[in-house]
């Protein structure tokens, strides 16, 4: 490997085993050696890699270099900075999956030019999620890593318009070459259906970790309960889940990423409502189960302050945005028009296809890809 040039090295600290690697990094790197790009992937990996996906990157013709992910918290992520930096093949361009492996990238001493892949801001939500080891000392230090990031990539790619203005402001320079690529969806694996026949079902779609209000959720859903004869289904990863939200739900299954388009297709919408604690955090990011709700046809109810989110969903009727001083009573009015409007799916679908679809994010990341090399 060492005599090969790839045209692309993607590198990331995210398993691609867990949700967000396997509905995210697989499909666009497998998307972009469809397109004939030679890849090369670096993960850090929880468990081994089974031989399925193994298979399945090599007959794509992707070298996949996974590493083992080692310990939690700030030894273990600078450990994880070190061999990433170290690991990196000679590319045409480094495409580095939010902070840690963008410095990595950067440090890593190949000459080619570096993709910041702007996925949240790292350190503010790191402090809002309450992650264990998490305080002020490791946030400076994630913070002196996105400063880096920053200020040395060629270019950068952000998943809302919303971040832009925040990180101009954080950062005396920050890359001219820019994109916004939101939150991806295999939207050939969530398709659009009417809406089904019988009881009213909310989804609570993987894992609602501190980033989310539960008891706000908890009020909302307790309020559509009174219009609607609601069921509450919870589809987490993992495992004889026992662990329980406890904001109404009525039944609990673990569910693979595999399975979730067909528990969305059986339902009638989702919700994501997150704290208010940090705006700005709230600004860089979109949850990836809201853009399979809408490709499956299916609105969605959500905080405001997410992304682009509080123009986007109320401009085109998928779903409905709310505030700590909204009526509950109004919220659950209008997510049961859209449910009953049988336009809703076909609105759905379209906003996902033009936001959300993984194959124009593909062809979106080549063109920022060919920008840099030119």
């Amino acid at each position: 490997m060492n005599d090969k040039k790839f045209d692309i090295t993607y590198l990331s600290v995210d398993s691609i085993q867990e949700g967000v690697g396997s509905s995210q990094i697989t499909p666009l790197i497998l998307g972009l050696a469809e397109k004939g790009k030679s890849v090369c992937l670096i993960t850090f990996e929880k468990i081994n890699p089974s031989k399925e996906l193994v298979e399945m990157f090599s007959k794509a013709g992707v070298v996949w270099i996974a590493k083992d992910f080692g310990k939690p918290g700030a030894i273990g992520g600078i450990v994880r900075l070190n061999s990433l930096r170290r690991s990196v093949p000679n590319s045409m361009v480094l495409h580095g999956r939010s902070d840690i492996a963008t410095a990595a990238a950067i440090w890593s001493g190949i000459k080619a030019p570096v993709l910041w892949d702007v996925r949240s801001l790292w350190s503010d939500q790191r402090l809002l999620i309450g992650t264990a080891g998490w305080n002020s000392w490791t946030a400076r230090g994630a913070r002196a890593l996105e400063n880096v990031a920053a200020k040395r990539s060629t270019a950068m790619s952000t998943l809302t318009a919303a971040v832009v203005p925040i990180l101009e402001q954080r950062h005396k320079r920050i890359p001219t070459i820019r994109e916004v690529i939101p939150t991806c969806v295999q939207t050939s694996k969530f398709l659009p259906s009417p809406m089904p026949e019988g009881q009213i079902t909310c989804l609570l779609s993987g894992t609602f970790n501190n980033y989310y209000d539960i008891n706000r959720t908890k009020q909302v859903l307790d309020e559509i309960r009174k219009t609607v004869n609601l069921r509450i289904i919870w589809a987490r990863a993992g495992e004889s889940p026992t662990e329980r939200l406890e904001v109404g739900e009525d039944i609990i299954i673990s569910a693979a990423h595999s399975e979730m388009p067909k528990l969305v297709k059986e339902s009638h919408f989702g919700i994501a409502i997150c704290k208010q604690d940090n705006l700005d955090s709230l600004a860089a990011a979109v949850p990836t189960k809201i853009g399979e709700f809408l490709a499956s046809g299916r609105p969605v109810i959500v905080s405001n302050g997410i992304g682009d989110l509080d123009q986007m969903l109320p401009s085109t009727e998928t779903g409905v945005v709310i505030d700590q001083s909204d009526s509950l009573q109004t919220v659950a009015l209008q997510i049961g028009q859209l449910i009953s409007d049988p336009k809703t799916p076909d609105r759905c679908r379209e906003l996902a296809m033009q936001h959300f679809d993984m194959e124009m994010s593909v062809n979106r990341y080549l063109e920022i890809y060919d920008r840099m090399l030119h």
